[in-house]
């Protein structure tokens, strides 16, 4: 049986070697120092099995499975890692490994591990996944993927048939399923809409054209489709090749076969992107208009109102209903400055006009406005409608009469006063310059000194993991091979080395919680939803706190910085309600649309006292709120603290920062799932 080892610790590789030596029936066919050095040996070497690494730099341990396990599918792997998590097991299995091996227990597990996984069988030994995730299970999924790649061509081949149904020459996509979501057909109008040729769409999921966001809607069509329903036409979103969107309008039709039986489904889809466009750029048009402080309005020829905003609402006190339709001269009793024929003639020649009239409320009352007139025209010249944007000025005209009332009594005051305004304004300005540049000065240098400090929690995170407890894990490992061989000398010396292995085993456990509590691991490999799982579990553990976690199974992946201030602003809020608010219970709330990160950390113990939360709203109050406010701030966020009586909520809400990187690897395990 030929192995290759994957890791990027010498030491670590030097012991497996050595435990993988005892077994005559293995032999080492090459080693690999990370993820895509590994990937390019196991092109070349084709091994049995890979004995493979998580956490290594260039590609991790579980990127390097999914490419393995796709260029050689009869090659087996078996993760030896340092994590224990359910979450980081689940990973690995769902990227094709079939075993899973603690680094702490590699003496007594890899041997074991490696014999099952040669004889297609499953070996997860994780204390917190057992029961959870058995090898019948890991057989099963694999077993699916891989009868599923096999039945591909068949099934086109079944289903040549029914390509006669297609109009290939139809201006919309027409594609055919079967009722295991399989494409099986696809017109030139799919080739030119989603950008695949048909040989490399027919055979694929109709996942491939799926957003992820959008896969529940694929199983309800399923589901009726089943029941023999028709799926009339609706607007929904599909991805072409190059990964961007289109929207599209679909109707799905069942396909049956000459007993009447539905066999698949018949999909039309036609490319509405333009549709959409006009839609939206009305829609954002007239969001733009509610948005100003004007009143804007339109009529038409006849001056007939045709749009009314939501300032000329409130500035004139009639709704969009009771304004639409109204001539909006007799609607506001306007008084002109000039003959309205006047007016008119100059509009319809210089397209425009701008002055002041007086409008009549809905109350009865009288005010000035500053009006602006716009004309549009058709192709031919003829007037479509009329823009008019009036501001308000009542006021304004009012203080301009009080003011030349005033003018002359004023003059001389003014002069005098000119010159104290003006110096006693230059001195303000320059101090309100010199404590806006101090502040501007102590926010970068927090923001500074909390990455250094963040900067050095991973650093010494990653030497305790990299250094420390690769070294201990080798030590292990050199233990058990030390111990095989004493078997058979001293008792007492064998005693002695178990009691050395069982203290190296506990050594290492306290170097990984103190490595994770410092920086963990789960949130640069798995994301923010795996590294809090873990921290929840611990603290329950440590803490006998019940706390509740609330995140979308589709949350995906956030910035590497943003995702490291969720879990520390979650793990400051935890501990002060552990030492501090005498609850036992907790929750965490994290959800996000597409502009904003949202996240809530709520308690049900005594509260903040009135004083107290009134310093911390202030800006005051300890250390703890102090940083986790400057980490809100870092990314322009905004943070709330709210207590009454009982119990205490902060709410955050974080602009949302997520990379095209974390999208996409966080899209890989929801592609592999749903193949």
């Amino acid at each position: 049986m030929r192995i290759l080892i994957v890791d990027d610790h010498e030491l670590v590789r030097r012991g497996v070697r050595s435990l993988l030596a005892t077994e005559p029936s293995l032999a080492v066919c090459g080693e690999a120092v990370d993820g895509q050095d590994a990937v390019n040996k196991a092109r070349v070497l084709r091994p049995d099995i890979v004995v493979m690494d998580i956490s290594m730099p260039k590609m991790n341990g579980l990127e390097a499975t999914r490419e393995i396990k796709h260029l050689l599918p009869q090659t087996e792997i078996v993760i030896v890692s340092q994590h224990e998590g359910q979450e980081m097991v689940r990973n690995a299995v769902d990227a094709g490994a079939h075993g899973y091996v603690v680094k702490s227990a590699v003496s007594t597990d890899l041997l074991a591990a490696v014999a099952k996984v040669s004889q297609r069988e499953s070996f997860i030994k994780a204390p917190q996944i057992l029961g959870e995730l058995d090898s019948q299970e890991v057989l099963q999924r694999s077993a699916t993927f891989e009868k599923a790649l096999g039945e591909k061509r068949k099934q086109a081949e079944r289903t040549t048939a029914l390509l006669g149904a297609i109009v290939d020459s139809s201006d919309d996509a027409i594609i055919s399923k079967n009722l295991d979501g399989f494409i099986i057909s696809w017109n030139k109008s799919a080739e030119h809409l989603f950008g695949y040729a048909a040989e490399e769409a027919i055979g694929q999921h109709i996942t491939l054209i799926i957003p992820h966001d959008r896969r529940d809607e694929e199983k309800m069509i399923l589901e009726r489709l089943r029941r023999g329903e028709q799926v009339k036409h609706f607007d929904t979103v599909r991805v072409r090749r190059d990964g961007t969107p289109v929207d599209i309008s679909l109707t799905v039709s069942p396909l049956k076969d000459a007993s009447g039986c539905v066999i698949g489904a018949s999909k039309v889809a036609r490319d509405i992107t333009e549709r959409k466009q006009a839609q939206q750029a009305l829609a954002e048009r007239a969001l733009l208009l509610d948005l100003s402080n004007d009143a804007i309005f339109v009529r038409d020829a006849a001056d007939r109102v045709t749009y009314w905003n939501k300032s000329a609402s409130e500035l004139y006190g009639y709704s969009r209903e009771e304004a639409f339709g109204r001539v909006t001269h007799d609607l506001l009793q306007t008084e002109f400055p000039e003959p309205p024929e006047r007016i008119t003639e100059q509009l319809r020649r210089q397209g425009r006009w701008t002055g002041e009239l007086i409008h009549a409320r809905k109350d009865g009352s009288r005010i000035v406005v500053i009006s602006r007139w716009a004309i549009d025209r058709d192709g031919r010249g003829n007037t479509k409608c009329i823009l008019e944007t009036n501001n308000d000025i009542t006021q304004q005209k009012r203080g301009e009469q009080a003011l030349r009332e005033s003018e002359n009594r004023l003059r001389t005051l003014t002069d005098a006063l000119e010159s104290q305004v003006r110096i006693r304004t230059e001195q303000l300005e320059q101090r309100n310059r010199e404590v806006l540049k101090q502040s501007e000065q102590l926010r970068e240098l927090s923001h500074h000194l909390m990455q250094i400090q963040d900067e050095e929690r991973r650093h010494i995170a990653r030497e305790l993991h990299d250094s420390v407890g690769q070294i201990l894990a080798a030590l292990g490992i050199n233990l058990a091979t030390v111990l095989e061989h004493a078997k058979n000398a001293s008792p007492k010396l064998t005693q002695v080395l178990e009691e050395g292995q069982e203290l190296v085993t506990e050594l290492s456990k306290e170097i990984r919680t103190m490595s994770y509590l410092l920086h963990p691991p789960l949130l640069d490999e798995s994301g923010l939803s795996a590294a809090l799982n873990w921290y929840l579990q611990g603290l329950r553990e440590r803490s006998g706190l019940k706390i509740t976690k609330a995140m979308p199974e589709n949350f995906g992946r956030l910035s590497r910085e943003m995702e490291l201030a969720v879990f520390r602003i979650v793990q400051e809020s935890l501990t002060n309600v552990h030492r501090h608010s005498g609850s036992k219970l907790a929750a965490i709330r994290l959800k996000r649309n597409s502009r904003n990160v949202f996240l809530e950390i709520e308690d049900a113990g005594s509260g903040i006292s009135p004083e107290k939360l009134l310093a911390i709203q202030s800006h005051g109050a300890g250390v703890g709120i102090r940083g986790m406010r400057e980490r809100v701030l870092q990314f322009g966020g905004e943070m709330k603290i709210e207590s009454e009586g009982r119990g205490t909520k902060i709410s955050i809400t974080l602009p949302d920062t997520r990379t095209a990187a974390s999208s996409t690897l966080a899209a890989v395990p929801q592609a592999q799932a749903a193949v």
